[in-house]
């Protein structure tokens, strides 16, 4: 135990003195955060779109004039010429597109001409308006006052949905769930891969330079093998919290800036008042008290240990594929059924999350090669404490074969040099006595 620590300790420190880890540990926050800020002001300032002007011709039943609301981004006009020409229109007004209306047996067709495609928004946006107009149309025909009519598609439903425990009737939100479910799950499916890849590399590395021939005069090459993967996941979880750490200090005065260069006052923001009202302080409220209906002691334990035990089943794979290969390039035959399961897992997070107490989301959160994963997706929609238990006990189980498995792969392939192995020798590997 004693030279699995001196292991564990020298992979850890190497690691984190490191210019390139102090750098990235550091300036990956701020790239999350940057990011974070970029999206956020490109996606609601509306400022940035530039106003289109569109031109209606061929409007013979003047359905449509001068009753089409205008707004930032779209200006309707309207030219009353039947026999313009919509090309040279378009060349000669400026517009930047030509909205040609027509109406036969009693329909209406439409086509837009612009100098280039309209995006998606600029389309719905249109059609929206036109629809809007005629609906109008209908309702004065009939008699019906449009008042009536908004007040009746204003009418909406917020399904409140509690759940029966043994403790007691409990508040509950799908969209708050299922948020933290699939950001735990990917959290994890990130940690794996990123820091998995990081062992199978050190492995490499070391066994290509022939430093691992003078480790193994000295410790076994599963005490090798525990070190490295326990060093690096060390190393992975300081990292993470100090990402966490920073973008969370970070997270606020950004959007506080943002919010500062979109001219939008952030005491309004926070009140509710400008962006949508009571309805969103309701809504935040409801977030809220769904949240305390969650057990987040619970949930962050049972976090911490598939975060670790995802990261050692798999760890200890990709140790014993770096250990059985000579370079990177080679590894790529091995490396597919290890992250198929993993891919997999977040593939069909989405079905999980539909239905996560169906027998196969329950089977795939017992199978130590999707736990890590699925079991995130479901803990926060409530689970039975058995099923709890009994995948924890399949992913220490799983962890402990892996590591067997891996560690005679490991004993033999860390001192294999020149020659590819495949399937049928990694296999032989197992059950070779020496």
């Amino acid at each position: 135990m004693h030279k699995i620590w001196l292991i564990c300790k020298r992979e850890y420190l190497s690691r984190v003195k490191k210019k390139s880890f102090l750098i990235m540990t550091l300036l990956s926050p701020l790239l999350i955060v940057f990011f974070y800020g970029v999206i956020f002001y490109f996606s609601f300032n509306q400022d940035l779109e530039e106003e289109r002007k569109i031109v209606l011709i061929n409007d013979q039943s003047s359905v449509f004039e001068n009753n089409l609301e205008n707004t930032k981004i779209i200006n309707f006009q309207y030219n009353k010429l039947t026999d313009s020409e919509p090309k040279l229109l378009l060349e000669n007004s400026g517009a930047y597109g030509v909205l040609t209306i027509t109406k036969k047996e009693g329909s209406y067709t439409y086509d837009l001409l612009a100098n280039e495609q309209p995006g998606l928004n600029t389309l719905s946006s249109i059609e929206s308006k036109l629809e809007k107009v005629l609906k109008n149309k209908e309702l004065e025909a009939n008699g019906i006052d449009k008042k009536i009519v908004n007040d009746i598609n204003a009418i909406s439903v917020k399904l409140l949905t509690r759940k029966n425990t043994d403790d007691g009737i409990e508040k509950g939100n799908s969209s708050t769930t299922t948020i933290i479910g699939f950001l735990g799950a990917f959290l994890i499916y990130f940690f794996i891969f990123l820091y998995g890849v990081q062992v199978m590399k050190g492995v490499i590395e070391e066994k290509t330079n022939r430093i691992v021939e003078v480790l193994i005069s000295s410790v076994k090459p599963f005490q090798l093998m525990m070190g490295k993967i326990i060093g690096i996941a060390m190393v992975g979880i300081t990292q993470f919290v100090i990402w966490v750490v920073l973008v969370a200090a970070l997270s606020g005065p950004v959007s506080i800036l943002v919010m500062e260069m979109m001219h939008v006052d952030p005491s309004a923001m926070i009140d509710g008042k400008q962006v949508a009202g009571a309805s969103q302080d309701a809504g935040f409220s409801e977030i809220l008290s769904s949240l305390s209906g969650l057990n987040i002691p619970l949930l962050l334990g049972l976090f911490v240990f598939y975060f670790i035990g995802g990261y050692l089943f798999y760890g200890a794979l990709f140790a014993a594929v770096g250990s059985a290969v000579d370079n990177e390039t080679d590894t790529q035959q091995f490396m597919m059924p290890i992250t198929l399961p993993l891919v997999f897992s977040i593939a069909i997070a989405q079905s999980v999350i539909n239905s996560p107490n169906s027998s196969l989301s329950v089977w795939l959160s017992m199978i130590p090669f999707s736990s890590p994963v699925i079991m995130m997706v479901r803990l926060p929609f409530g689970i039975p404490t058995y099923q709890i238990i009994a995948s924890m006990v399949c992913m220490i189980l799983g962890f402990i074969a892996t590591v067997w498995f891996a560690g005679r792969i490991y004993r033999i392939g860390i001192l294999t040099y020149g020659k590819k192995p495949t399937y049928k020798e990694l296999f032989m590997w197992l059950f070779r006595k020496n």
